[in-house]
C-alpha cells in the first residue's frame, strides 16, 4: 500500500508546481491579452493586415528591402505604414486630417496628428506589440490589427 500513497503525494506535488508554475506568467504577456479585450475599442472598425512587406515573398529580390512597410485595410480607410530605424511614416486613404493612437501592450498611449493629406510621423517608433486607432472628422474610427516590429 505505501506505492499507492506515494502515487497521490507526488500527483499533489506535481499540481502544486502546475498551479505555481501558472502564476509566473510574464506580465507583458498578461497586460497584451487585457489590451486584446478591451471594451474602449468596440466600436472601431478592425483594419487587417493586407500587406507586410517581412512576410511577403520576394518575387525577383535577392536581398531584404532596406524599409519595412506595412499596409492596413478597412471598408472606409486604408493605413500605409513605413518603418525606419527611428520612427514610422505613413499616411491614411482617403487623405484627410485626423488623430492617431498608438496603443501599446504595455498600455503607453500616444498620440499623434495626421494631416490634411493623411501623412502622420511616429517618433520614436514603438516597440513590442503595437496597433493603431484612427479617428477622422467622417467615418467610423479604424482600429489595426496587432502589430510587432
Amino acid at each position: 500500500m505505501t506505492g499507492f500513497w506515494d502515487g497521490d503525494d507526488q500527483l499533489l506535488a506535481d499540481l502544486a508546481e502546475a498551479v505555481l508554475a501558472a502564476r509566473e506568467v510574464p506580465l507583458r504577456l498578461v497586460d497584451a491579452g487585457k489590451a486584446a479585450f478591451a471594451w474602449h475599442t468596440v466600436d472601431a472598425e478592425l483594419a487587417a493586415l493586407a500587406f507586410d512587406s517581412d512576410v511577403e515573398p520576394a518575387a525577383m529580390r535577392a536581398e531584404t528591402a532596406a524599409l519595412r512597410a506595412m499596409t492596413f485595410v478597412a471598408s472606409h480607410a486604408t493605413i500605409e505604414v513605413e518603418v525606419t530605424a527611428d520612427a514610422l511614416l505613413g499616411q491614411v486613404a482617403p487623405p484627410r486630417s485626423g488623430e492617431l493612437l498608438v496603443r501599446q501592450a504595455d498600455g503607453l498611449v500616444r498620440t499623434v496628428q495626421v494631416d490634411a493629406l493623411g501623412w502622420f510621423t511616429i517618433r520614436p517608433r514603438p516597440t513590442g506589440l503595437f496597433r493603431l486607432e484612427l479617428t477622422q472628422s467622417t467615418g467610423p474610427r479604424v482600429l489595426t490589427a496587432w502589430t510587432s516590429l
